[in-house]
């Protein structure tokens, strides 16, 4: 047996993997190659979280990455592979998903900016608000009477991969709509529809 790279991403980071021509690259426990305790090789971060599933999942699980949460008792960075755009993606509802990865995309421009959901009715013209679809952040160091969620495109320049204003994709829009994948509030039950009414 020799050192080998799991298929997994969660197995790769995790454990020791092995395997040889006869035998599968797997996590070394599966093999029955274990510590000289005789307990797995695998990081702390995944014990924890193998050990304590329920209470962690959805928090993070790295100290050194911060995009690696506990999800099914493994400490993964895929948390977003069955995630819409903008849809949250830990316990705290702080982070969302942005291209794939589990982020807080207001951090990017001040440490104080979190991740807000924009009114569904504007509050200065009290009809639907265009943001409601998109990303928006508010100051988290600013008093709870003067807090206000605004657009992070428009206001802090914060964009997709794509060059466009991050989707909040399955959000509730006013009068039982939904935001689809085009930054639209629809009829369309399905998120990712491609009604635009």
């Amino acid at each position: 047996m020799r050192e080998c790279r799991c298929d997994s991403e969660e197995d790769n980071y995790c454990f020791l993997c092995c395997g040889n021509e006869r035998n599968r690259c797997l996590p070394a426990h599966e093999h029955g190659i274990l510590r000289d305790n005789g307990e797995r090789w695998e990081r702390d971060a995944c014990t924890r979280c193998r050990m304590n599933g329920d209470e962690m999942d959805g928090m993070p699980c790295d100290d050194q990455d911060t995009q690696r949460l506990c999800l099914q008792g493994k400490c993964s960075k895929s948390v977003c592979v069955d995630k819409q755009q903008g849809q949250y993606c830990d316990k705290k509802s702080e982070k969302i998903c942005v291209d794939d990865v589990c982020e807080n995309p207001c951090a990017k421009i001040s440490p104080y900016l979190m991740v807000c959901e924009c009114p569904a009715i504007d509050p200065d013209t009290g009809f639907a608000s265009e943001d409601r679809c998109q990303l928006c952040c508010f100051d988290y160091h600013q008093k709870p009477s003067t807090r206000r969620c605004r657009n992070a495109h428009r206001n802090y320049g914060i964009k997709s991969a794509q060059d466009r204003p991050i989707w909040r994709i399955g959000l509730e829009c006013a009068g039982g709509k939904r935001c689809n994948r085009y930054g639209i509030c629809s009829n369309d039950a399905s998120p990712g529809g491609r009604n635009q009414t």
